[in-house]
Parts: C-alpha cells; structure tokens; sequence
C-alpha cells in the first residue's frame, strides 16, 4: 500500500515537474528547469518519507498502543485491589458492629424487651399470627367475621 501511494506521489511529482517545464510556452530555461528538478525533488522526498517513515511509525503505534494496554491493565487491577481492600473494611466493621451489639444484649437484655415493645406499637394495628406446636396459625376467623357483621 506504501508503494502505491510512493508512486502516486512520485507520478504527481514528475507531472508537476513536466509542468513548471512548459510552463512558459514551450520554452525551457534554466530557472523552469531548476524549478522542476526542485519540485521533482520535492516529490520524490516525499515518496521516500512515506516509504520509510511508515514501517517505523507503525511499530511506533503499536509500541504505543501495547503500553496504552498495560496501563490499562495496570489501573483496572488497581481498582479490583483497592474494591477488595473496601469490602474486607466492610465486613471487618459489621463483624465489629455485630459483636458490640451481642455484647450490648448480653450486658443488657431489657434492650431486647424494649425493642420488642417499640415493635409491637408500630403494629398495633395489625394481627399476628403464632404457629402453634403443630406449625399451624391460630386464626381469628371467628373475631374478624364478628367485626363484619357489627
């Protein structure tokens, strides 16, 4: 593909060259002359840029886009690492948590009684059922069909 684009360049170069040529009606002078041979010249280091340039930019790029990879890389492991290191806090400071809290119950077991007792007021306005030894709910069917009736 170099090659091909070196070419085109090179054919632009001698058309342009061949143009400044006869330029002026036909006649060829030294400056027309010297003005080709420099816009030939042009065109050919231009040709020879892409020719040999390109192989070294593109191990370039490649070199580039491998330590764009490892940075990557590098900085998603670090994030894993750092999340792990989040969630190990965690879960050492819930251990904690739940340790004060059983001694706390243990120190204090009207704690319990008064929770229970806060529970129960914010569900005074609901029946709860208790299995009994069979696992089976008493049912108030009897009360509730009651309070429909009055």
């Amino acid at each position: 593909m170099t090659i091909i684009i070196a070419g085109v360049i090179i054919i632009l170069g001698i058309s342009f060259g061949i143009g400044i040529l006869f330029k002026n009606n036909g006649t060829i002078t030294l400056t027309t002359c010297a003005a080709a041979l420099v816009t030939f010249g042009i065109f050919v280091a231009m040709a020879a840029g892409i020719v040999f340039g390109y192989p070294v930019y593109k191990v370039w790029e490649q070199s580039k886009a491998g330590e764009a990879a490892l940075a990557k890389a590098t900085q998603d492991r670090q994030i894993k690492v750092q999340e792990a290191e989040a969630e190990m806090e965690a879960a050492s400071k819930q251990a904690e948590a739940n340790r004060i809290l059983g001694e706390s119950i243990r120190q204090y077991p009207e704690s319990m009684e008064q929770k229970w007792v806060e529970a129960i007021e914010k569900t005074s306005n609901q029946v709860i059922y208790l299995p009994t030894e069979a696992s089976v709910p008493i049912t108030e069917s009897a009360r509730m069909a009651q309070k429909a009736q009055k």
